[in-house]
């Protein structure tokens, strides 16, 4: 649900985005400064948190082949069919190229570059959100075939883990730890599209892959996670507020050297405090699954590979009709998610129709 909200958001705050409203406006970037620091990383630490409980009841390999079906196959079609109305998107409202969606299509597809109304060449080219399956995938296969090699590794690894990880130690340690990332990594290799460039978002999601595969079955270090929840909660919304004053109620076109190094500074221990709180008291309100838990367990990845193009498409509408407004922002996200559960149930009704055909034909 924060994926879409933050999403709409881009088009309306003062960030680069494929499609901008024409009032966009820095209170908008209070989504970004609230969310982004900590939504992807806490993504990584459920999925190894997933992971390392699944490699208690099945074999590296049988892992690896489940999760490059579930992860890879929605991949691809996602770069065939829901990235071309993205860029599509991008090239008529962002840049004013006025192109055809055919001929976005056939640029995309030929691999051939597009002339930009700068004079210069683009290539089509790229993920756009669909990053996340892309890296999901690489760094559970890098686990299964390391745990392949070392059955014991999450073991020993969650032993020497839970060692550190007590008490305050919980917030401080990966707390030091991405701030380092962020002082020292991020401005020598900043995030970008580019998969093989991307070390800092690396070295940030595989570390939170890892701990959550590595913790997953440690109900000492889940205990102090519910211990800990209030004071990261403390934590995380201080730095939260703190990170506001600084880059909204007082920005700057550049803004200053000790701003960046405090900001990055606050959104280290924002993000890990971040997680912690929403760990802790998750494990506290949900102790048992039900039926929505159920339902968003099956549907997620459809919203997920769905909602930014669906998004994409209604701004646009809205924009070739000079409806594009700083009003829309809720109406965009409620009718993102409708039509995300739409398709989703379209897609359960098709796919058991095909399944009642085949067993029909054959039986």
């Amino acid at each position: 649900m924060l994926l879409i909200i933050y999403h709409v958001s881009l088009m309306y705050n003062s960030r680069s985005f494929l499609l901008k409203a024409p009032d966009s406006s820095a209170v908008f970037d209070i989504i970004y400064l609230w969310t982004h620091p900590w939504r992807m990383s806490l993504l990584f630490v459920v999925s190894g948190t997933v992971t390392g409980i699944l490699l208690t009841r099945q074999s590296p390999d049988a892992l690896r082949s489940a999760r490059t079906r579930q992860l890879l196959i929605p991949l691809m079609l996602g770069l065939l069919f829901l990235i071309p109305p993205q860029i599509y998107v991008w090239l008529n409202a962002g840049l004013d190229v006025n192109v055809s969606f055919y001929d976005v299509l056939w640029h995309y597809f030929t691999w051939t570059p597009i002339l930009l109304p700068s004079g210069e060449m683009a290539q089509l080219a790229g993920m756009q959100h669909l990053w996340y399956l892309a890296y999901l995938w690489i760094y559970t296969a890098i686990l299964t075939l390391a745990v392949s090699v070392w059955p014991q590794l999450l073991i020993r690894a969650g032993d020497r883990l839970a060692s550190w990880l007590t008490g305050k130690w919980l917030l401080i340690l990966p707390a030091v730890f991405f701030v380092l990332l962020r002082l020292v990594l991020r401005p020598a290799f900043p995030p970008t599209p580019n998969m093989l460039g991307d070390w800092y978002s690396h070295a940030v999601y595989i570390a939170s892959f890892f701990i959550g595969a590595a913790m997953a079955m440690r109900e000492d270090y889940w205990d102090a996670v519910v211990d800990m929840r209030r004071t990261a909660l403390s934590v995380a919304l201080t730095c939260a507020l703190v990170l506001t004053v600084l880059f909204v109620v007082m920005p700057a076109a550049e803004p200053e050297k000790w701003r960046l190094l405090l900001g990055r500074t606050l959104g280290g221990a924002f993000q890990w405090c971040a997680i912690v709180a929403v760990l802790g008291y998750a494990k506290i309100w949900c102790k048992a699954e039900n039926a929505v838990i159920r339902y968003l367990n099956r549907a997620i990845l459809t919203y997920y590979v769905l909602h930014q193009t669906v998004m994409l498409l209604i701004a646009y509408a809205l924009d070739q009709l000079g409806l594009m407004s700083a009003s829309l922002f809720i109406p965009i996200a409620a009718a993102t998610l409708a039509i995300c559960a739409l398709l989703y149930e379209l897609k359960c009704y098709i796919e058991a129709s095909c399944k009642a055909l085949l067993s029909a034909r054959f039986a």
